[in-house]
């Protein structure tokens, strides 16, 4: 059990608990596990576990408070300082040393837009597409005179015209069944909709096939009124509605465009815009549902009825009496994107709370402050829960708390133009981040509905199984985990069936991707990492809509799941910057691991002439042998931990004068091969094609994007029918894997 170092001598736990007690305001209730202060007592020996003094800290006021702050205006990339001076002096005045350090990427914005559907023959105009939301009254955010026009980060500058083409979700396999039924899309303009791949790989697709212009809308099927009320009656996405993003191309590398693999600092070199290989070359827009359903009618008769493709090509516009077809159409579109493309700086915010014994070793949680709108969701209720903790952990330092290992609060800015702060500070300190940096916590989009989902490197399931069941679901009796299992089974509240205790089920941790900041400290610098939300509800996604009103309307009006997230959050960072002795388990990993190479040896199947199950678990034989080599060295681990806590204790209270430094060599052995297992999964010559995806097990998928890819240069050189490549391929990464067991089996 872990202990409250450096309290004052003789400050019990019932003393320090009541002044905690009287200097923080409270609010919610902890639920299930209301038990004070006996829950906050370490065994026998009367001092304060800090992670039960937390969960009594975060206040539902104060995350109101916070996120009021930072909705109260667009905060776009680059453009708004204020707000990260705001973020420096809060944490400054909780105790947190903190500073700006800037960067100066390639970022771009709109000038001039325009979607215009004409008769090319007599130049009259059809159709102009308004390319702006409507503002809602009574909500303030739609009414900021500062609010993008229709725009797409990293989107290129043109003014382009052809006839339209519609190409479902604009995915490789969409343009693969377009070509398939005789419609070409060269010098054409793509109309696609949202979903199913990243915007990028929509833009590019579509490049590939030779088209001129991509125009990205929100089908009504996917996020409007097929699933329910529209705003401002419902929480789902009203006809007006763009969703802006950026359309860099992150799967071949994140960050600024310019400088890859190295920081973008105000005088490095950089590759001139036209040689960026994260950047798409033809003009890209989106579009609202009212918008694009005068160019869906125009198609009409035009080419293939989409139903003949694919019934998963018709939208949910069919109610408003469209027809879904392919075309070319008659008439033309004209595509105008007018962007200011320069290099201007970006502000991150870092914060450092030193530790008392490791200070060398470091913990850090972050989450992106910039936004396209208002941002509620999608950055802002993670910004507020990142002001939260500062404030939670500068009430512990002031009762004389100071973490173990040092605690780093970093908000990026510019992640939402391909993860750009983040990157740039990852590549400017990469040699301290593998050397000592433990764990990266992800808190990106905080609260978007009311489903708690969690993708993260293996080795931390413990850890966040045990985080969850510390703290209640709001409005329930449940935990956080009782509700994450219940939902990831499609359970209803209050329905207990296969929730009862010692059922070997337990709720999925999802593989990371690229779709967030975590992507640089896990896939190029390997840093086991984790990103934490509760989702469910996408329908104000990078709109106007994603505003304080819509928050607290429809999504978290009582701030009980911000609450939630905070005390998540709280309880892994302290237990991952306190305890003796890392809760990282290796086991897990392993388990893990033998997943990875049963999804991998499906996927090979569909693309492999010789898919029989026999033929493909023969391919991946080397594979197997080594993930049996790794479980069977992760339980030594897990062994010398036992051994520690039987013969010395976890803080070597158990040890003599002359066991303790046995005891602490012991413990620092475990410590540095669960927290730095993950590097030995880096590849330094990183993925063929995209070196700068490093890490041989996980990474982004070359055409998902955001979506995770286990094994992809395997699956990659499956999907090339590259067959020798990929066996060697196998070996290599199987050598990867022997080497990680090695290292685990190291005292």
């Amino acid at each position: 059990m872990n202990i409250w170092r450096g309290v004052a001598t003789g400050l019990s736990a019932m003393a320090l608990f009541l002044t905690l007690y009287s200097a923080t305001h409270f609010s919610a209730p902890l639920c299930m596990h209301d038990v004070w202060p006996e829950a906050a007592r370490s065994q026998g020996n009367g001092r304060i576990d800090p992670g039960q003094l937390f969960l009594r800290i975060p206040s539902t006021d104060r995350l109101r408070e916070h996120l009021q702050y930072y909705t109260s205006g667009t905060h776009v990339a680059g453009i708004n300082r204020t707000q990260a001076e705001h973020t420096r002096d809060y944490f400054v005045a909780q105790g947190v040393d903190a500073k700006i350090v800037e960067y100066y990427p390639w970022l771009n914005y709109p000038i001039n837009q325009r979607v215009a559907l004409f008769n090319e023959s007599t130049q009259v105009v059809e159709f102009e597409a308004g390319l702006k939301e409507d503002v809602i009254s009574g909500d303030s955010a739609s009414e900021d005179p500062n609010n993008l026009p229709a725009f797409l980060g990293l989107s290129a500058s043109g003014n382009v015209t052809g006839q339209l083409v519609y190409a479902n979700y604009g995915t490789l396999d969409d343009f693969r069944a377009l070509k398939a039924a005789g419609v070409s899309i060269k010098d054409k303009v793509v109309l696609v909709r949202y979903g199913g791949i990243l915007r990028g790989l929509k833009v590019q697709g579509a490049e590939r096939g030779g088209a001129r212009g991509v125009l990205i809308y929100s089908d009504p099927a996917d996020d409007g009124y097929c699933m329910g009320n529209v705003y401002p009656n419902g929480p789902w996405r009203p006809e007006s509605s763009l969703q802006r993003g950026s359309v860099a191309l992150i799967q071949v590398y994140p960050g600024d465009p310019l400088t890859p693999g190295y920081a973008a600092t105000k005088d490095a070199p950089r590759l001139d815009p036209k040689d960026a290989k994260s950047l798409n070359g033809i003009p890209s827009l989106p579009l609202s549902y009212r918008d694009a359903e005068p160019l869906l009618r125009a198609l009409v008769g035009h080419g293939k009825n989409a139903s003949e493709i694919s019934e998963s090509w018709v939208g949910g516009l069919t109610s408003r009496g469209i027809e879904y077809w392919t075309g070319p159409s008659a008439l033309a579109v004209n595509i105008l994107n007018h962007v200011d493309s320069k290099t201007t700086p970006i502000q991150n915010v870092i914060g450092r709370i030193a530790g008392s014994e490791e200070p060398e070793r470091a913990v850090i949680i972050g989450n992106h402050r910039d936004a396209w709108c208002a941002g509620a969701s999608d950055p802002s209720s993670g910004s507020a829960v990142l002001l939260e903790l500062a404030r939670a952990f500068g009430e512990l330092m002031r009762l004389g708390w100071r973490p173990r290992r040092t605690v780093i609060f970093a908000s990026w800015d510019a992640e939402e133009y391909g993860l750009v702060g983040s990157t740039e500070w990852v590549e400017d300190n990469i040699d301290w981040i593998r050397a000592d940096v433990i764990a990266y916590v992800n808190v990106d989009a905080a609260v978007m509905g009311p489903e708690f989902s969690a993708s993260a490197s293996p080795i931390f399931k413990d850890l966040l199984f045990a985080a969850t069941k510390q703290v209640g679901f709001p409005g329930s009796n449940e935990t956080v985990y009782d509700a994450w299992l219940r939902q990831s089974r499609g359970i209803q509240p209050n329905h207990n069936a296969g929730l009862v205790e010692g059922h070997k089920a337990t709720p999925p941790v999802h593989v990371l991707g690229a779709g967030s900041d975590y992507t640089p400290f896990m896939s190029h610098a390997g840093v086991s990492s984790l990103d934490l939300g509760f989702g469910g509800r996408l329908g104000s996604y990078h709109s106007n809509y994603d505003s304080f009103k819509q928050m607290t309307t429809f999504v978290d009006p009582d701030f009980g799941l911000h609450q939630a997230m905070t005390r998540i959050c709280g309880l892994v960072v302290i237990r991952l910057a306190d305890d003796a002795v890392l809760k990282l388990n290796p086991i897990s990993y392993a388990k893990a691991l033998g997943g990875y190479i049963r999804d991998l040896e499906r996927q090979v199947a569909r693309h492999s002439a010789a898919s029989s199950s026999v033929t493909t678990m023969k391919r991946f034989r080397r594979l197997r042998a080594a993930q049996r080599q790794f479980l069977t060295n992760a339980h030594l681990v897990e062994q010398s931990k036992h051994r520690l806590r039987s013969v010395y204790g976890e803080d070597c209270q158990m040890a003599g004068r002359r066991r303790r430094m046995n005891c602490r060599k012991l413990r620092k052995s475990i410590n540095d091969r669960v927290s730095r297992l993950e590097r030995h999964f880096i590849d330094p010559d990183g993925i063929p094609g995209r070196k700068w995806y490093k890490h041989a097990l996980v990474g982004p998928g070359r055409w998902l994007g955001y979506e995770a890819q286990v094994f992809p240069a395997i699956a990659e050189a499956a999907e090339d029918h590259e067959w020798r490549t990929l066996r060697q391929y196998e070996k290599r990464i199987a050598e990867t894997i022997y080497e990680a067991a090695w290292f685990l089996r190291e005292v």
